[in-house]
């Protein structure tokens, strides 16, 4: 090899490892976000190191936990998977402050357009906490969420409220953090919404 060919080597190395890595973290979204039992009430992260995955966030049901430790497991040059996902505890009554969200929510003549269906938001870089415990917010530089055809998460435990996702502008995430806040037994809300400019090709 001559000297030319080895420092154009040197030179391409970086950005094939960055392409290859982008390309592993599309194949890890779209492995969670296309999970059967991936919903509204739930919130999968992940980080990538390398060739290994760190899964983190929120499950209604030990089975999404499960399942999303085997998709990912499966991937072609993905070495190890260290699953962190916190399977949230059954409680009737946190079940009616999801619903008593979601319908707050998707069903405000104001934000009844991010309804499920509406298209895909993804937050592909930053971001707000990365699994339990429930208390915290705060999450590592790198940790991405697909947050798929659900605009806006709802997390709920022990009558506290996340709401976790992206939309248009300001003023929706405002109006989604007033209308939780008005639900009957929501204990507190704390609010993660994030706004965005339109993706091209969606009409808002």
């Amino acid at each position: 090899m001559t000297r030319r060919m080895a420092l154009l080597a040197a030179v391409a190395a970086p950005l094939i490892g960055q392409k290859t890595e982008a390309e592993l973290q599309e194949k890890i979204r779209k492995e969670l976000i296309t999970l059967p039992y991936y919903g509204c009430f739930d919130l999968l992260t992940f980080q990538l190191s390398g060739t290994a995955v760190k899964l983190g966030g929120y499950a209604m049901r030990p089975t999404l936990k499960d399942d999303a430790e085997r998709v990912i497991k499966d991937l072609e040059r993905v070495s190890k998977v260290e699953n962190e996902i916190e399977v949230l505890p059954l409680s009737p009554n946190d079940d009616r402050i999801r619903w008593g969200v979601f319908r707050a929510i998707y069903r405000d003549p104001a934000l009844s357009r991010y309804a499920p269906g509406g298209g895909l938001y993804m937050r592909r870089r930053g971001g707000t906490f990365f699994g339990g415990p429930f208390e915290n917010w705060n999450m590592p530089a790198g940790t991405q969420e697909p947050l798929g055809s659900f605009p806006i998460h709802i997390i709920v435990q022990n009558g506290d409220v996340i709401l976790v996702g992206v939309v248009d502008n300001k003023a929706d995430a405002d109006r989604a953090n007033i209308l939780a806040n008005g639900v009957a037994g929501a204990m507190s809300v704390k609010n993660l919404i994030e706004t965005a400019p339109p993706a091209k090709g969606r009409k808002r």
